[in-house]
């Protein structure tokens, strides 16, 4: 992507990117607008859908330690925030100025949505955290041009053991990239407890992206290593 007019960016050059460093060129110019430009004129569901699910599956009064994976501008954590108001939500991305967005997001309470906001390339080592979290979320994050599934079992590693993920996953993203494979083989090695499986819409009626499609899936992390 070498357009610096923020408003020619779309969904198209999202889902085309190829390497790191496209996402951060594209989404660094991006980050300014992406909520107004993207998330509010496609009437982008996903977020609040997947902290719903989320919040049915965890303790919903504990303070659990939660990350935010591929946290964009906030748009999900600020969503678990005012399900899971006991949490503490920590996220992470490539792009510094989308956290530079995420880090501006407030909870009901004015506090900041993020407790802490790290940096990263999740198709590298992850060095962040170790088994650190009792809950991971993503949405929006493993889709074309973005993170497979190398990426997803990397990220069991930020888990503590008996902790849970709840990730998104584009639907045709999942067929066409071996996700399916790759949780059945941490399943019976057991990394991991056998995933269950939601279909969530991405974007509401009237976007002109309706009907494109996520699964959901959630398990526990028995043991990241």
């Amino acid at each position: 992507m070498t357009d610096d007019n923020e408003s020619s960016i779309n969904l198209e050059d999202a889902y085309a990117l190829e390497t790191p460093q496209d996402n951060k060129a594209l989404y660094r110019n991006w980050a300014s607008t992406y909520d107004a430009d993207f998330a509010q004129r496609n009437k982008y569901v996903y977020p609040k859908s997947i902290a719903t699910i989320c919040a049915r599956l965890v303790d919903t009064i504990s303070p659990l330690n939660i990350l935010d994976i591929g946290c964009g501008t906030g748009i999900v954590g600020t969503c678990l925030s005012e399900l899971l108001t006991a949490g503490i939500i920590d996220g992470v991305d490539i792009s510094p100025e989308m956290l530079n967005v995420a880090s501006t997001k407030l909870r009901i309470d004015a506090k900041p949505v993020y407790h802490q906001l790290f940096e990263a390339d999740l198709t590298e080592p992850i060095s962040f955290a170790n088994a650190k979290y009792d809950v991971a979320i993503s949405a929006g994050t493993f889709t074309h041009g973005h993170l497979g599934p190398d990426a997803l079992i990397n990220a069991l590693s930020v888990v503590r053991p008996g902790g849970r993920m709840v990730v998104g996953i584009n639907k045709e993203h999942f067929s066409a990239n071996g996700f399916q494979a790759a949780l059945q083989k941490a399943n019976e090695s057991q990394q991991i407890s056998t995933p269950t499986f939601s279909e969530v819409q991405i974007y509401d009626q009237g976007s002109p992206h309706y009907g494109d499609l996520a699964l959901v899936t959630s398990f526990l992390v028995l043991s990241p290593a």
